[in-house]
């Protein structure tokens, strides 16, 4: 039996209790968080996801296993924080949900998951314009930005926002990784920037970015 199933099958119950339990218990049998955050979490709001299109789920039992995993993220994140540390920070990445969008769960797992690898992160929350985006990288320096949209009628909002990055003139290149529940790999190809599928191919994006770039030979 996988040792995360009984905390994916927690979340999946949206049992807080019991996942925060699991939780501990798998810490305490020295699981890795980030083993724990990418085998077990992660996967419940993946097929909570699935489950959702197919209305098997509805967005009150959603929302009580979004609340049981919050409370579980609560105890590792700073153990995640704690590893990166020691990490190489490749980059800068600005990260949050488009303006007309006010989910968060997806988007702070990203954030979370860019932390444990090493990336120094800015989390501008949810329902973000296209100023707010634009005035953090400018800030930031950052070279590569991660939006989700949750929702059909947020899509505009990030081709807008998509629009409007590549708009602006930063003296360098900013890549763009979308993703989200409606978002589709030819809607990204459409906007000409990267599709992320899940939360855990955010962060193989971004380090694969930070490897160009630092492989990149000067001229």
């Amino acid at each position: 039996m996988n040792r995360f199933n009984t905390i994916f099958q927690s979340i999946i119950d949206g049992d807080e209790e019991k996942t925060v339990a699991q939780c501990r218990e798998l810490l305490a049998r020295g699981c890795r968080p980030v083993d724990i955050l990418e085998k077990g979490m992660i996967p419940a709001m993946d097929r909570l996801g699935v489950m959702l299109s197919r209305e098997e789920r509805f967005i009150p039992q959603i929302l009580l296993s979004a609340r049981a995993m919050q409370k579980a993220v609560a105890i590792i994140r700073p153990l995640l924080l704690e590893q990166a540390d020691g990490a190489e920070h490749r980059e800068k990445v600005v990260v949050g949900t488009v303006q007309g969008d006010i989910h968060t769960i997806g988007k702070s797992l990203v954030g979370i998951m860019l932390q444990s690898a090493g990336f120094d992160v800015t989390d501008l929350g949810s329902n973000v314009s296209a100023e707010r985006f634009i005035a953090q990288l400018r800030a930031d320096g950052s070279r590569i930005v991660a939006m989700s949209a949750m929702l059909t009628t947020s899509m505009a909002s990030m081709k807008e926002t998509v629009k409007r990055i590549r708009q602006e003139d930063f003296g360098y290149h900013v890549h763009i990784i979308v993703g989200g529940g409606p978002i589709t790999p030819s809607f990204a190809r459409e906007l000409g920037v990267e599709f992320s599928g899940t939360m855990m191919d955010t962060a193989r994006l971004a380090t694969e970015i930070s490897t160009e770039r630092r492989e990149k030979p000067r001229r």
